[in-house]
Formats: structure tokens, sequence, C-alpha cells
């Protein structure tokens, strides 16, 4: 019984993983929204996969005594599916919009001085 409910747990971490790596990625997308790409999205990209990759096998490694189930990777992709198509969007819109009450003072005064 108690392997069942820790291989429950395991699933459910697995499905929260992939929602925080897509609510975490979701401020990425804004950024290169709102700054034309270049070579340093291109790398903020690398690094921010490079470290959910670390996050995962950690995540693996502390529930499984790293074993990877095929499980795993259906409840890790299903938790990052869902979040797109439930609250991806208005979740984008909204960092958008926090993120344009915060700046936006700032690029002000920046038009002021030049």
């Amino acid at each position: 019984m108690e392997q069942i409910l820790g291989q429950g747990r395991y699933v459910l971490a697995s499905f929260a993983c992939g929602v925080i790596l897509m609510f975490l990625y979701d401020f990425i997308l804004v950024l290169r929204c709102l700054k034309k790409p270049g070579r340093l999205s291109l790398w903020i990209h690398w690094l921010f996969w490079g470290a959910a990759s670390v996050f995962v096998f950690q995540m693996i490694f502390e529930l499984n005594n790293g074993i990877l189930r095929s499980f795993f990777v259906i409840a890790f992709l299903l938790g990052m599916s869902g979040y797109r198509k439930a609250v991806g969007t208005v979740v984008q819109r909204g960092i958008k919009s926090i993120f344009g009450v915060v700046f936006r003072p700032c690029v002000w005064i920046v038009k002021k001085i030049r």
C-alpha cells in the first residue's frame, strides 16, 4: 500500500512539475514578446531548459530513486499541456499587464531624458 501511495505522489509531483515549468516559461515568452528576440533570448531559453532538466532530474531521483517511468512522462506532459490550454494565455496577459505597469514609469523617464 505504501508503494502505491508513493507512486501516486510521484504522478502528482510530475504533473505539478509540468505546470510549474510552463508557468515559469510564460515569463520568458512575455519577455520575448516585449523585446525583439536575439542571441540573448536564445541563451535565456537554453539556460531555462537546462535548469528545468536539472530540476526534473532532481525530482525523479528523490521521489523514485532515479527510475524513469512512462506515467511520469505522461503526467508531466499532461501538466504542461493542461496548463497551456486552461490558463496559459490568461496568465501571459496578466504578466504583460503587470510588466506594463511596472516598467511604464521607467520608459517615461528614459523618454524624458532623451
